[in-house]
């Protein structure tokens, strides 16, 4: 199956990913028809595609689990599989597109099974932060915010250490955000002249503090991040 140049984002829910995907779009990606317009939480829109949300949050299910509960292993079923393989369809005629949803880290082996030459690019926030944003957003307890990061992220760090592709920090600084993302697009080969604008971090109202103490396998995956990214 040919995959022209595709772009997957990964990345935890509440971490950016929205933003990157959209900066994307800026350097010319095409995403298509995504979920773009304004939310409570996410006023320029979540930029995933209906279809693949929906079709993977569903692969989530038939496997036990969920976003928020993710699985330990993601076995694909051939319902799945032909929606995946419909929406790569539908993407023949693009010579470079991408795609974004928070839980193609834990499906990701069954699109680089299809889309082998597929290039991924990773955003991570700090874990106290996205705890938090879940707590205001859901309700859920920090310590079960903080093992859904741990979940997502530790699967982030081994596709990272495995595939060796970009990652950058989410920053709560729109100037240095917007810096971390030139670089990023320049390590895909992406780079722009035209100036960045849709990342705005006075768009992000739950923020780490100094203060913030985190479990250990929490702060080891954290520090491994830090270590990987641009």
């Amino acid at each position: 199956m040919s995959d022209n140049t595709c772009y997957i984002v990964l990345g935890m829910h509440r971490s950016g990913t929205s933003a990157l995907a959209g900066t994307l779009m800026e350097a010319g990606v095409y995403l298509g028809r995504v979920l773009d317009k304004s939310i409570t939480r996410n006023p320029k829109g979540l930029q995933e595609p209906p279809a693949v949300l929906y079709m993977q949050e569903d692969l989530l299910k038939a496997n036990g689990g969920s976003w928020n509960e993710p699985p330990e292993q993601v076995e694909w079923f051939p319902m799945h599989a032909a929606v995946r393989d419909l929406f790569i369809e539908s993407r023949e005629g693009e010579a470079c597109w991408g795609f974004k949803d928070p839980r193609t880290l834990l499906t990701l082996e069954g699109w680089l099974k299809v889309l082998p030459n597929a290039r991924p690019l990773g955003i991570f926030r700090h874990p106290m932060a996205v705890a938090r944003s879940l707590e205001s957003r859901n309700g859920f307890p920090i310590e079960k915010g903080l093992a859904i990061w741990h979940a997502y992220n530790s699967r982030l760090l081994d596709w990272q250490t495995r595939l060796d592709f970009p990652i950058v920090q989410c920053l709560p600084e729109t100037v240095a955000m917007q810096a971390k993302l030139q670089s990023l697009l320049q390590a895909l080969g992406l780079a722009t002249e035209q100036p960045l604008e849709f990342f705005d971090a006075s768009l992000q109202t739950v923020r780490e503090t100094e203060d913030d103490s985190l479990p250990d396998p929490v702060q080891s995956v954290w520090r491994g991040l830090l270590d990987r990214a641009l």
